[in-house]
């Protein structure tokens, strides 16, 4: 909780209305869901959210930021005055920075609280997620359950902001370019770090997947507490790491499991768990989901969570929206992959094999492009093309700017008319509508902002899943 006076000395402002002495319990980038105790931040993130303001006055903030030199500050603060006479306003030279600031204090406030780090270049939502799920088990977690934490530098301190009686944060970090780990290191002061896998995503300002490693270690640059780093052994980047003055080098992989089944409908496998040797048979598809249960099991030891505790909270999970979910609809036996969050090459490669190993009459991928890839998006997307020979899909469906990339690879495996390329979103969706039939699996992935959660949230309606 923040004191206006505080905020306006954490930020370096100026507070230009009401009460000094005000107090608000948390910090939020939306426009909704306020009450007279939050305080509004225009992050500039993709658009500039300054534009908001008023919404958010009207919705019931009760304080805002503002960048001193914003061409409608005096048109801003006036109508926001009208709305709320007792509006606080606080005046900022960057409204970015300064809730970096403000969630810098948040976590050195709480500096006896840990804080376990998350950081890779495929699935370290999922892994986040479920390393949170087990721990509240026992424990009150601070955990970012709405995914803001994409633009971490922005979004992260909102959630640091939000410590009340939460015990342990579970946080995912992301980068784009370097020298972002390290402030973000900074910023959560992690207890515990993990790099769960390096890949190509981000290739386009880092360039290089040795560039990617090499920045996503500054993870450990203000490990504090337990200062542990768990890396995954099944990672060829990963595998060599070792022990430093700074750190111990903590390894986990799927070799840790025995008795490996996938089917149809479960995942079965035996691990460890307090040295016992212990059974799962769970409602997951794909076995990279082993080796993030292995790390889930090994944090949730260093806290001491119970035996049973932690079996029944890998029993229940399930992955999120977005990430290899799948729908299975009961009326046409008609299988629907939701992969369409974000991605990458590994990602995409990952959901591909995944979505081939369950069983189905065909099989249809419907993909956008991969981002973030720079100049070598042309024969990534070629590349990713041309993998289509190592499983058993029967068409692809694209659309987008890479589109005639992903063809031209595909076409070394596909006959032409197995491939369809559409101008639009709406002519794919029409299309497969049209086309899909009893038995299918549809497997849908594509970068963020491609929009294909659209054709899910369509095919879900059509199917009633």
């Amino acid at each position: 909780m923040f004191r206006l006076e505080e905020i306006e000395k954490i930020t370096d402002g100026k507070i230009v209305s009401g009460d000094k002495k005000a107090c608000f319990e948390a910090f939020c980038v939306r426009k909704n869901d306020f009450n007279k105790r939050i305080f509004f931040i225009p992050i500039v993130f993709r658009e500039n959210r300054e534009k908001f303001i008023l919404d958010a006055v009207n919705a019931g903030a009760a304080g805002f930021l503002i960048h001193k030199d914003s061409e409608r500050k005096s048109e801003i603060m006036t109508k926001a005055k009208q709305i709320n006479p007792k509006i606080a306003i606080v005046e900022v030279q960057n409204v970015n920075q300064a809730i970096y600031q403000l969630g810098l204090e948040s976590r050195n406030r709480n500096l006896e609280k840990p804080v376990i780090a998350v950081t890779g270049s495929v699935g370290k939502t999922t892994l986040t997620s479920l390393i949170a799920k087990v721990l509240a088990t026992e424990k009150r977690v601070l955990y970012d359950f709405k995914n803001e934490n994409n633009n971490t530098k922005v979004h992260l301190p909102i959630t640091l902001s939000q410590w009340e009686d939460h015990k342990i944060a579970v946080l995912e970090l992301g980068i784009s370019d370097f020298g972002q780990m390290s402030q973000l290191s900074q910023l959560v002061k992690p207890s515990i770090a993990v790099i769960n896998s390096i890949g190509s995503t981000h290739l386009e300002k880092l360039k290089s997947k040795e560039n990617v490693l090499t920045e996503k270690l500054h993870i450990v640059d203000f490990i504090e507490d337990k200062q542990l780093l768990f890396v995954n052994s099944d990672c060829e980047y990963l595998k060599n790491l070792e022990d430093t003055e700074n750190y111990k080098v903590i390894k986990y992989g799927i070799s840790e499991a025995s008795n490996i089944k996938q089917d149809d409908e479960k995942l079965s496998f035996k691990t460890p768990i307090y040295g016992k040797q212990t059974q799962f048979d769970l409602n997951l598809y794909g076995i990279h989901h082993i080796s993030n249960i292995i790390l889930a099991i090994k944090i949730a030891q260093i806290y001491q969570i119970r035996y049973e505790n932690i079996v029944k909270a890998i029993h229940e999970f399930q992955p999120i929206d977005g990430r290899l979910k799948v729908y299975k609809s009961k009326e046409n036996n008609i299988v629907l992959v939701d992969d369409c969050y974000n991605c990458s090459f590994e990602a995409v490669k990952l959901g591909l094999q995944t979505a081939n190993q369950i069983k189905s009459n065909r099989k249809i991928a419907i993909l956008g492009k991969m981002g973030e890839l720079g100049e070598k998006a042309p024969s990534m997307h070629e590349e990713l093309g041309r993998y289509f020979q190592n499983i058993n899909f029967d068409a692809l469906y694209t659309t987008g700017e890479c589109a005639k990339d992903l063809k031209k690879g595909a076409l070394s495996v596909f006959s032409e008319e197995k491939i369809k390329c559409f101008s639009s979103l709406k002519e794919l969706l029409f299309a497969l509508k049209k086309n899909i039939q009893a038995g299918d699996l549809l497997y849908v992935k594509a970068a963020n902002a491609d929009n294909f959660g659209e054709i899910v949230q369509e095919l879900k309606e059509k199917l009633k899943i």
